[in-house]
């Protein structure tokens, strides 16, 4: 079974303060912001690992793949993945603005789906940076495949099946499926991803980073969302603050009857 797991790198926005949040021509300076995997697609990638690892017990094999859009920045992710023994790492080259774009990455990842084979596709249910939430639905739509959403756990099962545990809003469900399919991975626990030994990174994480121009892997009619791209208009920062009111006068027993009659009586009747 060829399994491909998407993933993107995003900086750490948590690491911006409010001086640093300045818009310049609808962007914010993020170059010195450290970046990382994103939460979704860490638990992608993790949980991937562990399908691998679980399939060989049942004398099953799986061809793992990596891939992200992106440019050579995103190397050093791409030969971590070879290090944690994926057999490919794929990187569609891209140097333009697709935050807001996920019809463009659908595309492009349909594209290379297609070329390559692959049964399965796992990847975040969305990104830090776009918030979206359209890519992987877009993707099953584009290739024809069935979608899971908000996997918090794949299994192998006989037959080449697998199945797939999925929160839903009044509890868990879990189906066997058999591939293809795509599948979006949410809050899932427990699913950092492992750190390669130092063993591994001289043995596997040495092998190259296959780099993809996205015109290679064109099919169908996939251009048609680069057409339709989205223009981003205007970005500004959410104001979290919120307004209060100080209590001057009386006691600190006064002050306390006026806080609960004013404020917190009416909370607590709807409670």
């Amino acid at each position: 079974m060829k399994v491909l797991t998407c993933f993107k790198v995003v900086p750490d926005l948590t690491l911006l303060t409010d001086e640093d949040w300045q818009v310049v021509n609808n962007q914010v300076d993020v170059g010195f912001v450290k970046n990382d995997w994103n939460p979704f697609d860490e638990s992608a990638l993790e949980m991937t690992l562990k399908l691998s690892e679980l399939s060989e017990s049942l004398s099953g094999s799986m061809e793992l793949t990596a891939v992200s859009v992106g440019n050579k920045k995103i190397d050093s992710f791409l030969k971590t993945l070879l290090a944690l023994k994926f057999q490919h790492a794929v990187r569609i080259e891209a140097e333009q603005d697709l935050r807001f774009n996920p019809h463009q990455i659908a595309a492009w990842l349909a594209g290379y789906v297609k070329k390559s084979h692959q049964d399965v596709v796992v990847m975040g249910v969305q990104s830090g940076v776009g918030d979206n939430a359209q890519t992987p639905l877009l993707l099953a739509e584009k290739l024809g495949w069935p979608s899971i959403t908000q996997v918090i756990g794949i299994k192998p099962e006989k037959n080449g099946c697998l199945r797939v545990t999925s929160q839903m809003d009044d509890g868990v469900l879990e189906q066997v499926i058999k591939p293809p399919v795509v599948l979006s991975v949410g809050n899932a626990p427990n699913s950092f991803l492992r750190v390669p030994t130092l063993k591994d990174k001289l043995n596997y994480g040495k092998k190259s980073v296959e780099v993809i121009i996205p015109t290679d892997i064109i099919v169908d009619n996939t251009t048609e969302a680069e057409i339709h791209a989205p223009k981003l208009i205007k970005l500004s920062a959410i104001e979290n603050q919120r307004d209060s009111v100080k209590i001057q006068d009386g006691t600190p027993s006064d002050k306390a009857t006026i806080l609960f009659n004013r404020y917190l009586k009416q909370r607590l009747k709807k409670l």
